[in-house]
């Protein structure tokens, strides 16, 4: 690595880390003013309110990080680039005989490792916080209930209702579950205090376990209701070490997450989670699941595109001004946003997930392959 790659890289860097903090900073001052009261209540409650507004926002801070990841990319490496022209460096070091495409070098690198670390971190580290990513203020110290998103079991036909539903239990509060024939003789409804939700361990299948009934309904008395040579609600008397009497097992490849809050499952989960959803009968995921799927996939492709059409457009201007050069990014940034945004809704909402997501990137790879190529020429 040479003087000139450390001394780009440091600049892109010290840009990426100054506006992250700025903009992360405007959005704690304005959030504060909101639920300063709640926090500061809670955080008593725990005997330490600093300790608990950091967390709190630490967590709220890593979906805008993820957001602004390849946006500050690009406008960081834009004003490192700026910065270099407003001092004169970028004239001399191109009649030493070094290209244009060698200079910005550097920057390339950095906006690929910006969008590497920010698909590791959406991949490995925010499926694992869903619960700290989506809490309310209000919610930070105790497990509060959300409403449920009542939906139908695709693979079985059985409708899953409830009155709130609890994260870190794994709980459905007041439960009801519709039982459609022709699993059970007639429609039935299973009606319960609480409904608990098991993964599949030690072939046992995935599903709920309701516990509580006022009554007990007459079909747990008898055997398991089958469905397709499947065992569907397990009773007491087919299952006696795991079931209790009172309580039934129904069999749901449903993932729990999603019942809790979909639009939040499918922001923070894995694109293998999502991946597992669109190939789960039970779910009936639509057009949204295999657009996002492919949007994540193409994520870092979109952000190299962005970098190569909004970074000649400094070096083509040469103007020293860097308000300038950061209203050049922002009116790129806004263009990309537009287009990339109506492509996906179109997509999403015209039966084309796969189209939505790629048409960007077949769009915008033509001209940034074109500002490749004048860069090579200087």
């Amino acid at each position: 690595m040479t003087i000139l790659d450390r001394y780009l890289l440091k600049s892109f860097f010290f840009n990426l880390i100054f506006w992250f903090i700025c903009i992360i900073g405007i959005f704690i001052v304005f959030d504060l003013f909101t639920h300063l009261d709640s926090l500061v209540q809670k955080g008593k409650e725990q005997n330490n309110v600093f300790r608990l507004i950091g967390t709190y926002y630490l967590f709220q801070s890593i979906p805008i990080a993820m957001t602004l990841s390849s946006i500050l990319g690009l406008v960081s490496a834009m004003i490192a680039m700026a910065m270099m022209i407003r001092n004169n460096e970028l004239v001399p070091i191109q009649a030493a005989g070094i290209s244009t495409l060698r200079i910005i070098r550097p920057l390339i690198i950095g906006v690929i490792f910006v969008a590497v670390v920010s698909t590791i971190l959406r991949e490995t580290v925010l499926p694992h916080f869903l619960d700290e990513l989506v809490m309310e203020a209000e919610d930070i110290a105790k497990d509060r209930g959300v409403r449920l998103n009542a939906m139908i079991d695709n693979e079985t036909g059985i409708s899953i209702l409830g009155d709130q539903i609890f994260r870190k239990e794994l709980r459905i509060g007041n439960p009801v579950f519709v039982i459609p024939k022709p699993i059970a003789k007639q429609l039935t409804r299973l009606k319960a205090k609480d409904a608990f939700y098991h993964s599949a361990k030690n072939k046992k299948p995935a599903g709920f376990m309701l516990v509580g009934f006022a009554e007990i309904p007459a079909i747990l008395n008898g055997d398991s209701l089958t469905f397709n040579g499947q065992p569907i609600v397990i009773t007491h008397q087919d299952e006696p070490d795991w079931v209790k009497a009172d309580s039934c097992f129904v069999v749901s490849q449903v993932p729990f997450d999603y019942l809790a809050s979909n639009d939040a499952w499918r922001q923070y989960a894995s694109t293998w989670e999502l991946f597992k959803a669109a190939r789960n009968n039970s779910l009936d995921v639509g057009n949204r699941i295999h657009a996002i799927i492919h949007c994540r996939i193409l994520q870092p492709f979109l952000d190299i595109t962005l970098l190569f059409l909004g970074l000649p457009a400094i070096l083509a201007s040469g103007d020293r001004n860097v308000f300038k050069a950061m209203g050049i990014s922002g009116l790129v940034i806004l263009a990309f946003l537009v287009i990339q945004k109506s492509c996906q809704y179109l997509g999403a909402n015209g039966n084309m997930p796969v189209l939505g997501a790629w048409l960007p990137l077949m769009i915008f790879v033509p001209f940034a392959v074109n500002q490749i190529m004048m860069l090579k020429t200087k």
